[in-house]
């Protein structure tokens, strides 16, 4: 009887024992409950979210390479914005403002079309900074900002052609009546009457004084007078906006005849100097004649740096190639 009593369990332990386990089992799963509404729980689910958006910017960001308009520049501020630093990149897209057959001011030396160019693919190249996005040009914007002002171009072609191409982009857009232009050897002017205002050419080739620069003898002949812009700076004065370039026309040699003074000495006045020495001098007479002339609060200056040779019979002295005062 004992035996087989101790080898039965009591009813009351049994059902004390299941109702223990019932219990545990309920904590256990409240437990889980809690645990996945804990915050311990969401971190793993943040994580999982983070990597989720990393792989989307990885994303995002190879197929910035692919896409350069993809990219982190920001909207065109004149103070913020560096438009020196940049590149140049195709874009079909770009509608060109003018052609060298629909605007009428273009010379036929700078109308590729009219010497035999076939291809056109040149005028859908555009300049993108590095920092933001340069508006396109408005010839309107344009006209307002040099509404009752003179801007003046000086140099040689290369800033003829600038020039040109700035009445070209505006001057469609002004009726015929309203504007005019006066053609000249030294001097040419485009009037945009509405607006009063003057967009100027000025030939300088060396912008300081030389014995050529109308009719042009042959460079072994030129002499250039660098201590003195007085000849041209006249047509210069009274200005709102002056943009000058001189470079191409010095390269005619490794050494120019040069001259202090005045052109009545003749073959007999000069001196000969190394090209970049005298293209030195010259500068700095131009710029000393800015300095002491030119009211920066009435008149902005802006100076276009060397480029490159545009002609085939152009020479290119290699001594030029490192000229440290630029």
């Amino acid at each position: 009887m004992m035996k087989g009593y101790r080898g039965k369990l009591p009813l009351s332990i049994i059902t004390v024992t299941l109702c223990g386990f019932a219990f545990l089992a309920l904590l256990y799963t409240e437990r889980l409950s809690f645990l996945s509404s804990s915050s311990f729980l969401k971190s793993k689910s943040c994580a999982r979210r983070t990597s989720a958006v990393v792989k989307a910017k990885d994303e995002t960001a190879e197929k910035s390479l692919e896409n350069p308009e993809l990219d982190d520049r920001f909207e065109f501020d004149p103070e913020e914005c560096d438009i020196t630093r940049g590149k140049w990149v195709f874009n079909r897209s770009i509608k060109p403002l003018y052609t060298d057959r629909s605007c009428p001011y273009v010379d036929r030396q700078f109308s590729c079309v009219k010497n035999g160019r076939l291809d056109l693919d040149y005028r859908h190249w555009e300049w993108q900074p590095d920092d933001c996005y340069l508006p396109r040009f408005d010839p309107e914007v344009a006209l307002e900002k040099i509404r009752g002002k003179r801007l003046v171009f000086a140099g040689d072609s290369l800033q003829r052609s600038q020039w040109e191409s700035f009445v070209c982009m505006i001057e469609w857009t002004i009726p015929p009546q309203k504007k005019s232009m006066k053609r000249g050897k030294i001097r040419n002017v485009f009037k945009a009457k509405e607006y009063n205002a003057s967009i100027e050419f000025y030939w300088a080739p060396f912008l300081v004084e030389s014995n050529t620069e109308v009719n042009i003898l042959e460079p072994k002949k030129r002499i250039i007078k660098v201590d003195s812009v007085s000849k041209q700076s006249k047509n210069w004065e009274g200005a709102d906006i002056l943009a000058f370039n001189t470079y191409v026309w010095w390269m005619i040699g490794l050494r120019l005849k040069t001259l202090w003074g005045s052109f009545a000495n003749g073959e007999e006045g000069y001196a000969q100097l190394d090209t970049p020495v005298a293209y030195k001098i010259g500068l700095k007479t131009w710029a000393n004649w800015i300095d002491s002339t030119i009211n920066a609060n009435k008149t902005r200056v802006f100076f276009t740096t060397m480029s490159s040779i545009h002609s085939k019979s152009a020479s290119s002295p290699s001594s030029l190639s490192n000229l440290a005062f630029l």
